[in-house]
């Protein structure tokens, strides 16, 4: 073994009768700045069997070694979450698509192999030794794009078409059997860790960058006031899982001929109920190129709302509720909410790559020092002509 370790990585998996573990490695995964929340780690294990040798190529997901982002991220509540969404939510939501005779159910997600909060193997407190295990997406062609520059259209309407998906079948699940819904599912959508202290202490920061953009400083108060808007009351009755964090990281991409045809969502760790919409704008507006948001923002919003409709009549939903004026009115409602979420994540969005920290050593400190490039510049003057134009802030 070589690299990082994991305990018992036998007792993770269960591979079934006639087959065991004879070989694995272990290396660390992600690069600075690819994921801030987890420590990550490609495993490779030789598996033998009765008919001879097999692959499984995995990552580990683990608990971060930094105290800062563990605190940051509530790890022992988030992590939890995580595990929860796939060995228990996940199956629930597929389970329930089959019953109505869906054949392509959400199939978005990576493929679960084990997890563990603890050694003991218990339900106890999530510590060092908590591991997350899945399919490695990149051994199996799945890509991630440049965070810099993010999505061009044809991966826009992928992902927000499985956004759709991942919103609509949770709420029929809400609408149908809400008993199911609240006994197994609520426990776990727990709110997401508040930006609210990170958000005071980058004000003098956002100030200092609109000093920096001429066009903005006669609209400098109106952009700080702003980020007053953090947080509002759950609204029905389209309330239902929200990923809570869906930037260009968090999307892994298969590629045919240069054009995506399939797409992976990952990193489940600050999902919650709330308002598709939250997921919606953040996504368009934190990773999707900007010359695709001026010329098709209205057409990612239609293609979204005929899937998400077409999911609900799937599943035998009365959809009444559901009409596309409402849909906007929802965006427009957690647009307002979502400026201070889209523009605090430009940071470490548009973090020069020499300047990324390696996670152990990431505190507030270091992420509020890095340079504050002119790309980063013309993206938050990009998004805040936008939101003023739609009337969000």
């Amino acid at each position: 073994m070589s690299g990082e370790e994991i305990k018992n990585i036998e007792d993770l998996i269960q591979l079934g009768e006639g087959k065991k573990i004879v070989n694995y490695k272990i290396n660390r995964l992600t690069a600075p700045g690819e994921n801030y929340g987890s420590l990550m780690l490609s495993v490779d294990i030789t598996v033998k069997t009765a008919t001879g040798n097999e692959e499984i190529h995995a990552v580990a997901k683990m608990v971060p070694p930094s105290e800062f982002i563990q605190e940051i991220f509530n790890t022992p509540v988030t992590f939890r979450n995580e595990i929860a969404f796939y060995k228990e939510i996940l199956p629930i939501l597929q389970d329930f698509q089959r019953q109505h005779g869906v054949k392509e159910v959400i199939d978005f997600v990576p493929k679960y192999y084990g997890s563990r909060r603890n050694l003991k193997g218990d339900e106890g407190k999530v510590d060092q030794d908590a591991v997350l295990l899945l399919e490695n997406l990149k051994v199996a062609n799945y890509t991630t794009f440049d965070r810099t520059q993010g999505f061009d259209l044809d991966a826009a309407k992928l992902i927000i078409t499985d956004l759709a998906q991942f919103h609509a079948v949770p709420l029929a699940l809400k609408l149908e059997k809400p008993d199911i819904f609240e006994k197994e599912i609520m426990p776990y959508l727990t709110h997401c860790p508040s930006y609210e202290l990170r958000i005071q202490r980058w004000l003098k920061q956002v100030s200092d960058l609109i000093d920096e953009i001429e066009e903005l400083k006669p609209l400098k108060e109106r952009i700080l006031k702003a980020h007053e808007h953090t947080s509002s009351e759950i609204r029905e009755s389209f309330a239902t899982i929200s990923h809570n964090d869906c930037w260009v990281n968090n999307y892994m991409l298969r590629l045919e001929n240069g054009k995506p045809v399939k797409n992976i969502m990952v990193d489940y760790q600050v999902y919650n109920y709330g308002s598709p919409a939250t997921d919606i704008v953040f996504f368009l507006f934190s990773s999707v190129k900007d010359d695709v948001l001026e010329k098709h923002y209205d057409d990612l919003i239609k293609l979204y709302y005929q899937t998400f409709i077409a999911v609900l009549e799937e599943l035998q939903c009365v959809t009444t509720p559901f009409t596309f004026e409402a849909l906007k009115d929802e965006i427009n409602h957690e647009g307002k909410l979502q400026f201070v979420h889209v523009t605090f994540m430009l940071y470490p969005i548009f973090i020069p790559k020499t300047e990324v920290e390696d996670i152990s050593k990431l505190n507030l400190k270091s992420m509020e020092q890095h340079k504050v490039t002119d790309a980063h510049k013309r993206k938050f003057l990009f998004v805040v002509n936008e939101f003023i134009k739609r009337n969000w802030i």
